[in-house]
């Protein structure tokens, strides 16, 4: 099943279908609620966006709260107006917002934000206790999210209102601990009062939220990029359910528009970025590798012929000369390799979908192959499907006739994407595990030359299919021997 949805130009600057496939991986969706919600609410606000959630997608969502504790409006808004100042802590706000000590609110804001402001700069005492009360609710936050994703690999957070500011500062914390990767976290808040959305997020703020629209005279907020009609149910177009989940609104769809283009996201691949191929970005599993070019003074001293006279030195150059899969099929190799151009000795059950190379800033020759969700190309390619994928490298092999059967230790790049999430390895490549299933051969050639490939194993993809949903899930399992080589995207 594909989902296509129209996305709004609030989220992009022209119109375009985001298109959600059985192989992407749907995150863990976790609410976290703004300000003045007593706890039944925010549950069933929780289960509102899940319905929202389940009618698109035609099967159940998974969506947690994360529940920010009320204590009433004027110490909501006095703990948003301290979690702010903590976000930008710049003095020009301070004097706008000091200035209501003397006067009326300014034309346009809500009175209760007015009176909420006042009493927060004449209380300046009590932030030492706004402060404490921030950092036991922001515990209790991640710990609601902690356990709400103990088994998910990505999770998308959904705040609204006052839970924008939780969201980014649990952002920080979940990714400067290691315990979720940037990829692996984003956010979709609503009537955010922030001035950002950590992680290149997104957010739907109406222009009729009073709330926010009086906040942003205070302090700088994101500027609203919706206009959803006043409605009886929430007089000031703050609500959640009320106004951006509501049914009769134009907010629920740019908010499911929204949700789901962040999800897309979190399932696209933006490496390598000098290739701009659409198809590639969005395939489930891409994989390529990239080497120095020969030290041609190491393969001497090692009594290996010189690397010269190849067709295409760039390719040798790399050092890995086949990267290929052993899948549910058979054997899948590049589709750059077929026909009159197969390997002596080499069997191609089944071809990867897209192959093709760049050069990097670096001028080193990379190599990538992606496998679709659908059939690419149509009459000859293949398709991820469930199973168990092995991947392997062959590196190149040129000694003289009887040299010692010894692999170089040069330094190669491998990395593996699945479903948005990427990961890289530097490596040499006699460190890694050998699955001696060799191709040396003599050169007919009249030379003492011997010519071949060593064979690594670099570890293991296993793809299940969710009987309920008919998703995908891939499960990347490298070797031991390339585990410990992992460096940064």
């Amino acid at each position: 099943m594909k989902i296509k949805l129209a996305i709004a130009s609030i989220f992009l600057a022209t119109n375009a279908w985001a298109e959600l496939t059985p192989c992407d991986q749907i995150p863990a969706v976790v609410h976290i609620n703004g300000i003045t919600t007593p706890k039944e609410n925010a549950i069933n606000s929780q289960k509102m966006l899940g319905r929202m959630l389940a009618e698109k997608f035609g099967h159940p969502v998974k969506t947690d709260l994360a529940y920010n504790q009320t204590h009433g409006f004027f110490a909501d808004i006095a703990q948003t107006f301290y979690q702010l100042s903590q976000q930008n802590p710049d003095t020009a706000p301070e004097k706008i917002a000091e200035a209501l000590l003397y006067g009326n609110a300014p034309e346009g804001m809500d009175a209760r934000v007015a009176e909420a402001a006042i009493r927060y700069y004449q209380a300046k005492a009590e932030q030492a206790a706004l402060a404490q009360l921030t950092l036991d609710e922001e515990s209790e936050i991640l710990r609601d999210i902690r356990r709400a994703t103990a088994e998910a690999d990505k999770v998308l957070l959904v705040p609204h209102s006052q839970g924008n500011l939780f969201a980014n500062r649990m952002y920080t914390l979940l990714t400067d601990s290691g315990e979720l990767r940037p990829q692996d976290l984003r956010i979709h808040g609503f009537a955010s009062p922030a001035d950002r959305v950590l992680g290149n997020g997104s957010y739907l703020t109406s222009r009729h939220d009073v709330v926010i629209s009086s906040l942003d005279i205070l302090r700088k907020v994101l500027p609203h990029n919706i206009e959803i009609p006043f409605t009886k149910a929430d007089v000031l177009g703050h609500g959640f359910k009320e106004v951006y989940l509501n049914p009769s609104l134009n907010g629920r769809e740019a908010a499911t528009a929204g949700l789901l283009a962040a999800m897309v996201a979190m399932n696209t691949t933006p490496y390598p970025a000098d290739i701009a191929d659409s198809m590639l970005s969005r395939a489930p599993l891409i994989f390529d590798f990239y080497g120095p070019p020969f030290n041609q003074q190491l393969w001497q001293a090692a009594g290996w012929d010189r690397p010269q006279g190849f067709s295409d030195p760039d390719f040798y150059g790399n050092n890995i000369a086949w990267l290929y899969l052993k899948g549910p099929r058979g054997v899948y190799s590049p589709l750059l390799y077929r026909g009159d151009d197969i390997p002596r000795g080499f069997m191609i059950t089944t071809v990867v979908g897209i192959a093709t190379g760049f050069r990097d800033q670096d001028d080193r020759y990379h190599y990538v192959y992606g496998l679709t969700c659908d059939m690419y190309p149509e009459t000859l390619g293949s398709r991820l499907e469930p199973g168990t994928y092995e991947i392997l490298g062959d590196y190149v092999y040129q000694p003289w006739e009887g040299k010692p059967d010894v692999l170089l230790n040069e330094q190669n790049n491998f990395a593996l994407t699945y479903q948005g999430t990427r990961r890289n390895y530097l490596f040499g490549q006699a460190t890694q595990r050998r699955a001696f299933d060799d191709q040396i051969i003599g050169l007919d050639d009249g030379s003492r030359n011997a010519f071949g490939y060593f064979s690594l194993v670099l570890g293991k993809i296993i793809v299940t299919q969710n009987e309920t949903t008919g998703r995908y899930k891939i499960d990347w399992q490298p070797t031991p021997e390339l585990a410990a080589t992992e460096v940064a995207p």
